[in-house]
């Protein structure tokens, strides 16, 4: 299993769906064992948990006084592409445009601008059970022949619990966008996240239905989103993942705090999993 970067340089432009402001980006091919970098006014901040700043409805990521926010919906593909290096330019502003609200956009725009370098790609191989809990829910770790990431949650008024996954099929979960409920909107709007957002990025969900026209694109769409941001968020581990991942009601707090865990935990003498380089 070897790295892989993008052929050519690419460039997007739309709105950021917290700060309502005009992003643009430029996606740089990169050399062997750059990882995944975003690039502000000449400031590199890597995808990597340990830049975390913030975990408030999005991933906020920061360094040297530059900042880059909404983050995960790009890093996802990324991750179910095997797209390891890639630096991520912001030309203008500081948020990754939400487009539709879903991983759809960047998987139809890069998934055949994927190509191997020479380097083998660098795995966390989880070697034992492995878990984190909060007061809602909890994100398990165990071993597994490959990669497999499981969500399990329900949506109020609208779908009892449900279980889905992905263990390979990009497609199965590009496609959901972001939601919240309507009664979350105010709130949102006063503590100045949402400002650039609307039916035509999210999904708003009011009681026992959904505000948007066209409806939901899957009976779970939701639970879809929330994989989404969980493959998005594990990416922050810099390492491709050899093992099964369950989240049960995880959100971007808890998937933050698990792989900050689950690196530490890697890193001690009492490992739980360890970091290899497979063919």
């Amino acid at each position: 299993m070897l790295q892989k970067t993008i052929f050519e340089d690419i460039k997007l432009e739309g709105i950021g769906i917290h700060s309502g402001e005009v992003s643009k980006i430029a996606l740089h091919p990169e050399p062997e064992n750059t990882g995944i970098r975003f690039l502000v006014e000449g400031e590199y901040i890597p995808a990597n948990y340990r830049y975390v700043l913030g975990t408030d409805h999005a991933i906020l990521l920061g360094k040297g006084g530059k900042k880059v926010s909404t983050v995960e919906h790009l890093l996802a593909v990324l991750y179910m592409l095997s797209i390891d290096n890639l630096t991520i330019e912001f030309l203008r502003g500081y948020e990754v445009p939400i487009f539709d609200g879903s991983g759809y956009y960047f998987y139809k725009l890069l998934k055949d601008k994927a190509y191997s370098l020479s380097d083998e790609a660098k795995v966390l191989e989880i070697k034992e059970i492995f878990e984190v809990k909060n007061c809602k829910g909890y994100i398990k770790a165990e071993p597994a022949e490959g990669f497999c990431a499981l969500y399990k949650g329900y949506v109020r008024g609208i779908l009892e619990e449900s279980l889905v996954q992905y263990c390979g099929n990009a497609k199965e979960v590009v496609f959901a966008r972001t939601f919240c409920y309507e009664e979350e909107v105010e709130y949102l709007l006063q503590n100045g996240l949402a400002k650039g957002g609307s039916l035509k990025n999210a999904v708003v969900i009011g009681k026992g239905y959904v505000l948007n026209p066209e409806g939901m694109r899957s009976k779970d769409e939701p639970i879809r989103h929330k994989l989404l941001d969980l493959i998005g968020d594990l990416s922050l581990l810099g390492y491709r993942l050899k093992g099964r991942i369950f989240s049960y009601l995880g959100g971007h707090a808890l998937n933050y705090q698990f792989v900050k865990s689950l690196a530490e935990s890697s890193l001690s003498t009492t490992s739980k999993s360890s970091f290899v380089s497979t063919p």
